[in-house]
């Protein structure tokens, strides 16, 4: 039978891997591993997990922050469904499938597949930036299964300004006071990467923040929109509810059409201004950023 583990990183998407049978990993922080984890609290080699003939066994191979099993050490016994599984610190989970429902989440991942590629072509040169910026939150909500989100994109002046809006108005942003989460939408420019939370009443950053708490976000993901390592602008969606959790895959989508959108952006913008666009850098971007919030939000 083959097995499901599900990895739960702070501030990232969960993400799973299918286990089939005679199939052994070695895994840890090195590249050389067969499973990599990028989580500084892992070893370069963590741990090993090893196909029994009927199933797997997990052990640490000498890890700094050990590996641990349902709170033990797993000294080699055979896992069992549903074994929570410490590796450093990064938390997963160990489940039995049967062949269908392995079968079923390879299908769902194609049909994601799918859904990318038809999504990239809504999002054509041929549109207006206003109208492609549309389509892009249109489709990142899509994807994310969320309610509401706005794009937020740096004018010639490198001054952060927002372009289009779902479930708010765009004077929302300017005019009154802010609605989504500040702490995500700044540490998204600052590490210049996705910031992903399924429960944010529960996320120990960003839980307790007074946008988070005031407008009862449940869910929200960030995702800058990069282009030439230049930062452009970010996307930022949200629900007020708790829905299914974000996978992997769901913002391996996300970024690909962000990524997407930045560029058909930049193309659009140097063909109408004939000059190259000159983004400013990240530091700028999160100073603005600032400024923004200590003009929306004062008691932030």
């Amino acid at each position: 039978m083959p097995g499901k583990l599900t990895l739960y990183p702070p501030q990232r998407a969960s993400r799973f891997l299918i286990l089939r049978d005679e199939e052994s990993l070695e895994i840890g922080r090195d590249t050389t591993c067969d499973l990599v984890l990028e989580d500084a609290r892992v070893s370069k080699r963590q741990a090993r997990l090893r196909w029994t003939g009927g199933g797997w066994a997990l052990e640490d191979v000498g890890s700094k922050n050990g590996t641990l099993v349902n709170g033990k050490d797993p000294a080699g016994a055979a896992l069992q469904d549903g074994d929570w599984i410490s590796l450093g610190g990064l938390m997963a989970r160990f489940e039995r499938l049967t062949a269908a429902q392995a079968a079923t989440l390879d299908s769902q991942r194609l049909a994601r597949l799918q859904t990318s590629a038809e999504m990239r072509r809504r999002l054509s040169g041929d549109l207006e930036p206003i109208d492609l910026l549309l389509r892009f939150l249109e489709s990142a909500m899509e994807v994310t299964q969320t309610e509401r989100g706005f794009v937020l994109v740096a004018g010639p002046g490198g001054r952060l300004r927002p372009e289009v809006a779902a479930g708010f108005s765009v004077g929302d942003l300017w005019e009154e006071r802010f609605r989504g989460s500040v702490g995500a939408v700044k540490q998204a420019l600052e590490v210049r990467g996705p910031v992903v939370v399924s429960d944010a009443h529960a996320d120990p950053r960003l839980g307790k923040r007074p946008s988070v708490v005031a407008q009862g976000i449940g869910c929200l993901a960030c995702v800058p929109l990069r282009h030439e390592e230049n930062i452009i602008g970010v996307i930022y969606v949200d629900s007020r509810k708790l829905g299914p959790a974000f996978t992997a895959m769901d913002i391996q989508i996300l970024e690909a059409l962000a990524d997407y959108t930045a560029s058909v952006l930049a193309e659009a913008l140097l063909h109408r201004r004939n000059t190259p666009p000159n983004p400013p850098p990240a530091q700028r971007l999160v100073a603005e950023l600032q400024q923004r919030i200590d003009e929306l939000l004062p008691a932030v």
